[in-house]
């Protein structure tokens, strides 16, 4: 199972994602080009092949993501799908999304993720992850 979160550049004034106009687009986060270059930097060591896949190792959680397009064409939206257990997940996320000028979306929740909500955010989807895997455990 994973925590999966979509990076986006998403208006500032809206509190949900059911709030964005059926009709409305995100602009772009950059290149394929700039957008591996903030995921290099924030994720040192990321690790991309061939078909556009990156991969991220760290102690405690791993991230991975598809980045495809070409390196001079725009790329709308990233998501990333997270595992493991430490919170430091949460600060990855973050810095992803404020190193690309976007808002980070828990898909579970459908709720934007920010410094005071990410950490909890992270932590009821390991909960439910542990139930879901051993539901014995309490």
């Amino acid at each position: 199972m994973s925590w999966n979160v979509f990076v986006m550049r998403c208006p500032p004034e809206v509190d949900a994602i059911d709030q964005i106009a059926a009709d409305w687009e995100p602009s772009s986060l950059g290149t394929g080009r700039d957008v591996r270059a903030a995921l290099a930097e924030v994720l040192p060591g990321i690790a991309y092949s061939t078909s556009g896949w990156a991969d991220y190792d760290s102690v405690g959680f791993s991230l991975s993501t598809l980045v495809d397009e070409a390196d001079d064409a725009p790329v709308a939206a990233v998501g990333l799908i997270v595992h493991g257990h430490d919170a430091a997940a949460a600060q990855a996320v973050l810095a992803i999304a404020d190193a690309l000028y976007a808002r980070a979306l828990d898909i579970g929740s459908g709720d934007f993720l920010t410094k005071d909500s990410a950490r909890t955010s992270f932590g009821s989807w390991r909960a439910y992850r542990d139930r879901v895997l051993d539901p014995g455990r309490s």
